[in-house]
């Protein structure tokens, strides 16, 4: 304590407490957040559909139901009386990296998502301007989109359109649980 008070008399008390904040915010090994990894779920149509439908998104399903039916237009799908009739569930996976990588792997394998993300606090992250809440429990992972009520407006004024309200939802597929898997060389 002595070694504190000769230091407060040579260098001012402002400049200790800077020395303090730098030194406090750089740790000496960086902490892995537990996002980081591949997660993988198959994903059902009826789930995306009711996800959309639970907040309040429900008139963008036709437009983004289309990977369970890549040949069928908007209106098409619009039209049908049960949107998700033929439908097949589809594998799915994320990928997070330590360096902040985020990207996507449709059924076949192929990436079909790419982008940075950035961990906003210990159960959110941003990719853009999309938030998600998440959270991990057992080696499985639960996505939550945080929709605002700008995107929200936006995706219901053009339904047909890619919007990121819509997106969101098919990032995240609400109330639905990703198993942790392995990377195999994404992250």
């Amino acid at each position: 304590m002595r070694s504190l008070t000769v230091m407060k008399r040579i260098f001012g008390i402002g400049t200790l407490a800077l020395i303090a904040a730098v030194s406090g915010s750089i740790p000496a090994q960086a902490a892995v957040s537990p996002i980081v990894g591949r997660w993988q779920q198959l994903h059902t149509c009826q789930e995306l559909v009711d996800a959309l439908n639970a907040l309040g998104l429900g008139a963008l399903a036709p437009g983004m139901v289309g990977d369970y039916f890549p040949d069928q237009p908007f209106e098409e799908l619009a039209a049908k009386y049960d949107l998700c009739e033929g439908a097949k569930p589809q594998q799915h996976s994320h990928f997070f990296t330590a360096d902040g990588l985020f990207g996507s792997l449709d059924q076949f394998g192929n990436q079909v998502d790419d982008g940075t993300y950035v961990i906003v606090d210990s159960n959110t992250f941003q990719i853009g301007d999309a938030t998600f809440d998440y959270s991990i429990q057992g080696g499985t992972l639960q996505l939550t989109p945080v929709i605002t009520d700008k995107q929200r407006r936006a995706a219901l004024r053009h339904p047909e359109e890619f919007t990121t309200a819509g997106w969101m939802v098919s990032v995240s597929y609400p109330g639905t649980k990703w198993k942790n898997v392995p990377c195999e060389g994404w992250c």
